[in-house]
């Protein structure tokens, strides 16, 4: 089979730096380390909320706020996670008591059509359980008032029930009769529903306040409800993720500063999972602590940005592991669009947005009061290390900046690995421009992938970076949430992107530009380095390649202990 080369394609809103420095409400979540730290993606974080329950906040999330395209996505993960038809019919049919007729119909609709695309291709659903008839010897309000006792201690009508008798007893005989009566759902998964529908929608805060005082009373316990509201973040959005924050700590009590605590590991290293704002986007991310950590200390400290199509429990976290047992501070985070964090559509890839998620990094950091301002480094590796180097020139807040196996993501889309898609370029963007037309009458997001997705479609490409690439991302630390694609039309917005244009901006700051001597993308920390002002340094790695630098003790190590003399004597 002929060879060919792979393309490696593949407002105005303000946000308080109050928020933008907390850790969302508790959305900490604490984690150990299973088995070798070396296993890249094996952070097991603490989860309180099964697949199903998630799928109920974003199935929830999207008809609240009539998101068409999300919500199928979501409801095809929700029959993947194993939700039956008849679940998440139920989940749909309740909403209509807090969306709305026309939110829960559309939803309904939205799940039809899912369940068409799935029969066309051969995935035949479960059923699941039908609504058992509701008792014959009960009116509908008189099991609405049982079911109101269980939920919320009493029947009792007050305040507006009060005022306006009927609504009580619709309330009664139709939404806690009718519909909290039917057995398809248990009152946890109807809360997790409730509760991610109010978080969307505005001025329902009383609502919102009363269904979490009663998940409280059906046994949901702090953690869960943190994880709801991680889950609300990244679906909906940081403001809306802020909001179920608030109400929670103000109906329930459920503080971060209560409930923060540091699980020491393996090495001493420890992790925890937080959030913060890209305008309306929550990022995710995981930080590192040394083993000598203390909160009441201020520590240097590492923001680390992953490869175009990885995510932060991959090589980024990794670095920023290695770098923790060095007694650094480190964050490695997931992009906008990607892994963790929110943004849709899906896998987005915007360098503007990359760029900004490295000034919200720094945001982050220096607002937290074990991080020393003064002492905060940067460190990308692949197109994480052009987008390091783009934000470094005019964010003067990373003290020192330094890559691994650094690429320009957008000359490389431009032009191809050593410039072998440069004769195409126009060509590709009239196809860019004619996908956009399609998408723009109704037509789905066309994705393309990064590497090779098998064996056999590797082989076909002659470049070492991309055979290596599908080994790492594909096989060995092959990872959920690096699912291998971006959208085709990304590659304008791409296309525009330079990394490399003011290099000598980073100046008078440090710069350490780290390559693998056989990489093919060695050509990029060279223009890198040819075109920085002192101090500057190229440091290469005899014998490895691009990917090698990853993964492969004899290499990384060398890196790593480069760094470790970079930062500890530039921060």
């Amino acid at each position: 089979m002929k060879k060919r080369n792979m393309e490696h394609e593949t407002t105005n809103f303000t946000i308080m730096k109050k928020l933008t420095i907390r850790i969302l409400m508790g959305l900490t979540i604490i984690s150990c380390f299973s088995g070798s730290l070396y296993a890249q993606s094996e952070l097991n974080f603490n989860q309180t909320l099964t697949a199903k329950q998630k799928q109920i906040v974003a199935i929830s999330v999207y008809t609240a706020q009539g998101e068409m395209q999300n919500l199928k996505n979501a409801l095809n993960d929700g029959l993947e996670s194993g939700l039956t038809v008849n679940e998440i019919k139920e989940v749909l049919i309740h909403l209509y008591a807090y969306t709305g007729f026309p939110r829960s119909l559309n939803g309904l609709s939205a799940l039809q059509s899912v369940l068409e695309q799935r029969r066309e291709k051969g995935i035949i659903d479960e059923r699941g359980k039908e609504a058992s008839p509701l008792p014959a010897n009960k009116t509908s309000e008189e099991i609405g008032s049982d079911v109101l006792v269980e939920l919320a201690g009493t029947s009792e009508a007050t305040g507006v029930r009060e005022f306006a008798p009927v609504m009580d007893t619709f309330l009664k005989a139709h939404l806690f009769g009718d519909i909290f009566g039917r057995d398809v759902l248990d009152f946890q998964s109807r809360e997790i529903a409730t509760i991610s529908a109010l978080s969307s929608m505005q001025g329902v805060d009383n609502q919102l306040s009363s269904h979490l005082r009663v998940a409280r009373n059906v046994a949901m316990t702090d953690e869960q409800l943190k994880e709801i509201a991680f889950e609300i973040s990244v679906k909906a959005g940081w403001l809306e993720g802020q909001v179920i924050a608030e109400k929670m700590k103000e109906t329930l009590s459920i503080s971060p500063e209560n409930t923060n605590k540091i699980i020491i590991e393996k090495n001493g290293v420890s992790v925890q999972k937080v959030t913060f704002p890209n305008r309306h986007i929550s990022v995710v991310g995981n930080i590192y602590f040394p083993s000598d950590y203390d909160d009441t200390k201020s520590y240097p400290a590492i923001v680390v940005a992953h490869p175009a199509g990885g995510v932060k429990e991959q090589v980024a976290g990794f670095y920023a592991e290695m770098l923790a047992e060095k007694g650094f501070v480190t964050l490695a985070f997931d992009a906008s669009y990607q892994g963790e964090s929110g943004g849709t559509p899906r896998f987005l890839d915007d360098p503007a947005v990359r760029t900004e998620d490295l000034r919200v990094a720094a945001d982050y950091m220096t607002t937290r009061s074990d991080i020393d301002v003064n002492r905060l480094g940067v460190l990308g590796i692949c197109a994480g290390g052009g987008f390091v180097i783009k934000a470094a020139q005019t964010e003067h807040r990373y003290k020192a900046v330094a890559t691994v196996s650094m690429a320009d993501l957008g000359q490389l889309r431009r032009y191809g690995l050593n410039d072998v898609l440069k004769p195409r370029m126009r060509e590709r963007l009239e196809e860019v421009g004619r996908q956009r037309t399609l998408e723009a009458k109704g037509e789905p997001l066309k994705y393309v992938n990064i590497v090779a997705n098998t064996e056999e479609e590797a082989k076909q490409y002659d470049s070492r970076m991309y055979q290596q690439g599908y080994e790492y991302y594909r096989v060995t630390h092959r990872h959920p949430n690096s699912q291998n694609k971006y959208i085709f039309t990304s590659l304008d917005k791409l296309m525009a992107f330079t990394a490399l244009d003011h290099v000598e901006m980073i100046s008078p700051r440090p710069l350490l530009l780290i390559a693998g001597s056989e990489a093919e993308s060695f050509y990029y920390s060279q223009e890198a380095y040819d075109k920085a002002e002192e101090p500057k340094e190229l440091f290469t790695v005899e014998g490895a390649t691009h990917i090698d630098m990853y993964y492969k003790p004899e290499f990384y190590e060398q890196a790593v202990k480069k760094l470790n003399d970079f930062y500890q004597k530039s921060l």
